[in-house]
């Protein structure tokens, strides 16, 4: 009798595509909703300025709850995003099969699972740096804020609270990050604001999607076995053996709850980054951001397709 046929350890390169289609729908949405949409008025005159919807969170009354920064999934989930990250790609490490056992071993899937934890570890870790670049620290200011000072922007008014220091105002417009502006009751403002949470959003959930569609894979594997490319059963290598797990690994209440975990961060940064792209930012600042983002997913999880000598330093979730 065929056996199932397994499905694929890793996301096809065509999954990336919900990222744009879920700015286009959020920015569409903006223009077309009298809610969201700004008055002509208030419209800025350039794609590079901040819309009003950037600002609606200042209002006492705003118009949507997702408007305002200061609420709840933003201050606590997106804010602290690669904290939520970390956890939910520790607990696949810990839980999953594909990465830790307490059953007996050979040789070959100790080392096999040895390998794999490393090149997971090291795809993580890049992600990260590229996070850590672009919105935390570049040498001095992340490359979003360099990025925005060089584009003309700068901290107003906040000269104004400080006006006795010895700093001059062309210091404090230079120099401030976008955080130690706002904490110095200044506004970044006047250059291309590269937003830091469609980066953050799109790097995170893209991340740990490909890493739990690829770490839950073996298990299903082990169930059905492996198969031919027409479905038709075949006799399991030794490489097929190292990169399976026993069938009574398969369960278990841990590595449920760690994919319901990753699953669950991966579903509020969606949809996170739907708020997003119809609240805050110009259509160029949107995509300035996801182009960085999934630059970088591209390059760990799906270059390395294409590149055997790339893919033998980072690996693929699944293999």
């Amino acid at each position: 009798m065929a056996a199932a046929t397994a499905r694929p350890a890793t996301l096809p390169p065509a999954a990336l595509l919900v990222y744009p289609a879920t700015l286009l729908l959020g920015s569409l949405y903006s223009i077309i909703s009298p809610t969201a949409n700004p008055s002509r008025e208030t419209q800025p005159a350039s794609p590079l300025v901040p819309s009003l919807a950037s600002d609606l969170h200042l209002s006492e009354s705003p118009v949507n709850y997702f408007a305002r920064k200061n609420n709840i999934f933003n201050v606590y989930f997106v804010k602290i995003g690669w904290l939520w990250t970390t956890a939910a790609f520790v607990s696949l490490l810990i839980f999953q099969p594909l990465y830790s056992s307490s059953l007996p071993q050979t040789s070959s899937q100790q080392e096999a699972r040895f390998r794999r934890t490393l090149q997971a570890v090291l795809r993580y870790a890049l992600a990260t740096t590229a996070w850590y670049l672009s919105t935390q620290w570049f040498f001095g200011p992340a490359i979003i804020d360099r990025g925005f000072v060089a584009t003309g922007g700068k901290c107003e008014r906040a000269f104004e609270k400080f006006g006795d220091m010895s700093t001059g105002t062309a210091d404090l417009e230079v120099l401030f990050t976008a955080a130690t502006c706002k904490a110095a009751g200044g506004a970044w403002r006047g250059g291309h604001d590269i937003s830091g949470h469609v980066l953050i959003l799109v790097l995170a959930t893209g991340l740990l999607a490909f890493e739990a569609v690829g770490a839950s894979a073996p298990a299903f594997l082990s169930r059905f076995g492996p198969t031919g490319n027409a479905g038709r059963e075949r006799k399991p290598s030794d490489a097929d053996r190292a990169a399976t797990v026993e069938p009574t690994e398969d369960g278990g209440f841990a590595r449920t709850w760690s994919l319901r975990l990753v699953w669950g961060v991966i579903g509020l940064g969606w949809w996170m980054l739907f708020m997003t792209a119809i609240w805050f930012h110009t259509w160029v600042e949107k995509w300035s951001g996801l182009s960085i983002a999934l630059s970088t997913v591209y390059a760990i999880y799906i270059l390395p397709r294409q590149l055997a000598s790339w893919r033998s330093i980072v690996g693929q979730p699944g293999v």
